[in-house]
């Protein structure tokens, strides 16, 4: 077991890793991320390959030494193939316009509600017309930083999450709600 803790991470051909004393940065075709790298943990890049290592032998240290080797994976894969979440907007008069850098969710409020993406966040919508659910708006969003990209569509989805009782409301494409029956419909059977 002790010997698949430290497996090491490969570097593909096409992507370029740089180490200074307390930040790596990794360069791909899509861009480049930079990280701030733990005090707990010891990073060595080698040729073709990356390993994190514990600075000492305590729990904390263990534990940073995973989230390292978490967070390198994820620049790895950001500068190669990018990130990627699908939410949809569904109910009655509910949609969503781009303009410019900015989102404007139309979610039943007096005012429509507007969120402003970062430069490095790409956002596509796309609606479709369902006879049983009405019309839904898909929203994309795509970015080579993970966290940037689910914190974006952790904000779209708290501007108006989704309602179990009428399925109305913001969520996510593989998110499952389960519906809810009311009062009324209990007390009438």
């Amino acid at each position: 077991m002790a010997k698949n803790r430290f497996r090491p991470i490969t570097i593909p051909k096409d992507v370029k890793v740089s180490l200074t004393d307390s930040a790596l940065k990794v360069q791909g075709p899509l861009g480049t991320l930079e990280m701030e790298i733990s005090s707990k943990v010891v990073v060595q890049v080698q040729e073709d390959k990356i390993l994190v290592k514990n600075r000492e032998n305590s729990k904390t240290s263990s534990a940073q030494q995973g989230t390292m080797r978490s967070l390198i994976v994820n620049l790895i894969t950001g500068v190669i193939k990018g990130f990627e979440k699908t939410l949809i907007i569904q109910g009655t008069g509910y949609r969503a316009q781009m303009s410019g850098s900015r989102l404007q969710l139309f979610l039943g409020y007096s005012k429509p509600k507007t969120i402003v993406f970062p430069k490095e966040i790409k956002c596509e919508l796309k609606l479709v017309k369902s006879a049983d659910k009405g019309d839904l708006t898909y929203i994309t969003i795509r970015g080579i930083n993970k966290q940037l990209v689910g914190d974006v569509s952790a904000k779209i989805r708290k501007s108006r999450q989704p309602d179990p009782y009428k399925h109305k409301g913001v969520r996510y494409a593989n998110e499952v709600i389960r519906k809810k029956i009311g009062k009324r419909a209990i007390v009438q059977a």
